[in-house]
């Protein structure tokens, strides 16, 4: 079924409006998909990614669920990337999956109380380097791994992939944290992008 009516829409709506983004429907979202400057895709870029499904999966059970949606139990601070989802091992007790999860797993639809950005570039590590103390040297948190911290006080799921992080953040301090990375990424010539630059990533 093809929805044509809106019945969602990211905390960051308003500001990518503001800012003359080319906003479509996907999937019920409503989603900033081109921003009228456009990004250079070797550049650095920032994309709202909130229209993503977020399930939290908890309790005993996670290394069961996680089974049975990767294939196998996941170390952790590990991240899995397969089937277009992400799922991140945080504790023993506790995994988020970005993208959608079987029906039979037990995990609580999310997503409208998080928020997911995309910092896509050469100069995501050193952005990031001047708004936390989180150590995001790539010895430290290697490519498909994970960790949690503080940025401007703002408790930040922190992924790195080969090509970019993801930042996870309450969907209440979004527009502060997007104007945040704005700030930090001013030197770097960061620029907001639509969802186009996410085609062909994994």
């Amino acid at each position: 079924m093809t929805l044509t009516t809106p019945i969602a829409r990211g905390p960051l709506l308003d500001l990518q409006k503001r800012s003359g983004a080319t906003i479509e429907l996907v999937e019920g979202w409503q989603i900033a998909v081109r921003v009228p400057q456009l990004a250079d895709r070797a550049g650095n870029t920032l994309v709202d990614l909130s229209h993503v499904p977020t399930f939290e999966i908890n309790g005993p059970e996670t290394g069961v669920a996680l089974t049975s949606i990767c294939g196998t139990d996941l170390p952790l601070r590990l991240i899995h990337s397969a089937d277009g989802r992400h799922v991140y091992r945080l504790t023993l007790s506790r995994a988020i999956v970005f993208g959608n999860v079987p029906s039979n797993t037990g995990a609580i639809d999310v997503t409208g109380g998080w928020t997911s950005l995309a910092l896509i570039g050469p100069d995501a590590e050193r952005i990031l380097n001047k708004i936390t103390a989180v150590d995001l040297r790539e010895r430290t948190l290697p490519v498909q791994a994970c960790c949690q911290g503080p940025i401007f006080g703002v408790n930040t799921l922190f992924g790195r992939f080969a090509d970019r992080f993801e930042l996870h953040v309450c969907s209440d301090s979004a527009e502060f944290f997007w104007d945040v990375l704005m700030d930090a990424g001013a030197e770097f010539g960061l620029l907001p992008a639509g969802i186009d630059v996410m085609s062909g990533r994994g």
